[in-house]
């Protein structure tokens, strides 16, 4: 199998937490993206969607999108399942679904404020989404105590998430340690707790 990855995006670091979590590491070579926006990186000749990650199975066939790729690993790895079952299942892909949802308001905008001149940005559509992020970030911190430290898709992907706001915050202009310091402690613990998820933190 082949996986396009970065080191920086959210969503393939839940993919590489995912793989190193079950060690899959020697099943999957790794295909590094150096420049997501450049039509002639070869993962944009590769797949149709031109987003990372990306996963080629050995059949050829590919797999778009973090949560079902994630999913996928989970089914062939060893280790406790990541996707419970029963009413569980719902809270924790709850928790997934809340955190792709400030990603999907958040990346759209950095990628507008790292690219084009400030002169150019959208700035009330910014407040808007920065409005709705920082709801979003309320609730998610009542959600996740529903898990504590607890592993599964939706804590693994939250700690994604906080680490990498950490790390773009400057150029995304929401400080996260004043907005919700305790999300920000809680990936710590997490990322102290878990080997994998320290391995693969945003750098």
């Amino acid at each position: 199998m082949k996986l396009w990855y970065s080191t920086t995006s959210p969503f393939v670091r839940k993919v590489m937490a995912v793989l190193k979590y079950h060690k899959l590491d020697e099943k999957i070579e790794l295909l590094r993206v150096t420049s997501a926006f450049d039509p002639n990186s070869p993962h944009n000749q590769d797949n149709p969607l031109g987003r990372i990650p990306a996963l080629q199975l050995d059949n050829g066939e590919w797999l778009f999108g973090s949560l079902l790729i994630s999913e996928y690993l989970d089914s062939i790895g060893h280790s406790n399942c990541l996707f419970p079952q029963g009413e569980q299942r719902w809270q924790v892909l709850q928790a997934h679904s809340l955190v792709d949802g400030i990603l999907e308001n958040t990346i759209p905008m950095l990628a507008e404020r790292m690219l084009r001149p400030q002169e150019e940005w959208w700035t009330t559509r910014h407040e808007q989404l920065n409005e709705r992020n920082c709801r979003s970030f309320i609730e998610l911190e009542k959600y996740l105590t529903k898990f504590g430290e607890q592993l599964n898709i939706g804590t693994i992907s939250a700690v994604c998430l906080i680490d990498w706001w950490v790390f773009r915050q400057t150029q995304i202009g929401l400080d996260l340690n004043k907005l919700s310091p305790n999300l920000v402690t809680w990936a710590a613990r997490m990322n102290q707790h878990y080997d994998f998820l320290a391995e693969t933190k945003p750098r």
